[in-house]
């Protein structure tokens, strides 16, 4: 067995997604909703302190009609500051907002817990891409509506769900779209339960935004193959149900590092900067 040792601040992950989950809703800067959070958390949450880029990406879809009709000018309506904060934010960690930041990606790690942890089939990691052309861009621009929002599962949690509980006033105004809301929320806890993430590997717009510069983000992760054993614990641990000897830095990677205790060391991250540990020693 080897003596390589991971770094302490590994472990901290799980206490990292629940602070972030309680920040994001915590109320006391609900005055700064004007603002994206980089990670899945829906603004209608009651206590939500910021907005969701995915949804601020929906409404500019919608209004860039009215650019075309010459009801609006161009620079109203291109999201400048939603997509360079996103593209920002993926240069510098890639998609590691998704495996620490995202409160839905922590859901579903805990509901793992409860099933078998099977793998998504490989392809439909590519639907993340098809989600976020249709329902983020095309489908707003010719519906004027936040088709997606409609739909979304952490909608369902933070607003759909509490909305109605806290003010008696909307429950009269439940119906179809408000079931079929619920609906695709039990699916996805159902899913969440079998398979690992998939909600993450193959719906999340916002994780297909985040892949885009993931392999060439200032955060590195290498993997040594002339280190590794084949002993498959980066296999076993992968929160994304990922082969990490074949598939780290890659699209569905979340940089949740996970993989990163090897007990043999054969997977590291560091800054861009930084040398490889092999190159160090």
């Amino acid at each position: 067995m080897s003596t390589w040792r991971p770094p302490r601040w590994l472990s901290s992950r799980p206490f990292v997604q629940a602070a972030s989950f309680i920040f994001a809703n915590s109320y006391f800067l609900s005055r700064y909703k004007g603002f994206c959070y980089p990670a899945l958390n829906c603004w209608a949450c009651p206590s939500a302190n910021f907005s969701c880029p995915i949804g601020a990406l929906q409404n500019s879809s919608s209004s860039a009609r009215l650019a075309l009709k010459g009801d609006a000018p161009w620079h109203a309506v291109i999201p400048v500051y939603v997509l360079g904060t996103l593209l920002l934010f993926s240069a510098l960690f890639g998609r590691m907002m998704c495996g620490w930041l995202c409160p839905f990606g922590w859901f579903q790690e805990l509901l793992a817990k409860l099933g078998p942890k099977l793998r998504l089939v490989r392809w439909t990691h590519y639907l993340r891409y098809v989600v976020l052309v249709g329902l983020v861009f095309v489908v707003p621009y010719f519906s004027g509506e936040a088709w997606f929002s409609k739909l979304c599962p952490m909608g369902a949690i933070e607003g759909g769900i509490p909305q109605p509980l806290l003010r008696p006033e909307l429950r009269a105004e439940i119906g179809l779209m408000w079931w079929i809301k619920m609906a695709i929320l039990a699916a996805t806890i159902a899913a969440a339960i079998v398979w690992r993430r998939p909600f993450c590997g193959a719906i999340c717009p916002l994780g297909a935004i985040f892949s885009l510069m993931h392999r060439w983000s200032t955060w590195r992760i290498d993997y040594d193959r002339e280190t590794c054993t084949d002993y498959l614990y980066c296999v076993k641990v992968c929160p994304q149900g990922l082969d990490p000897r074949t598939e780290v830095n890659g699209h569905a990677c979340v940089g949740c590092l996970e993989c990163e205790k090897c007990p043999f060391g054969a997977v590291h991250s560091r800054p861009m900067w930084a040398p490889r540990p092999a190159e160090a020693e």
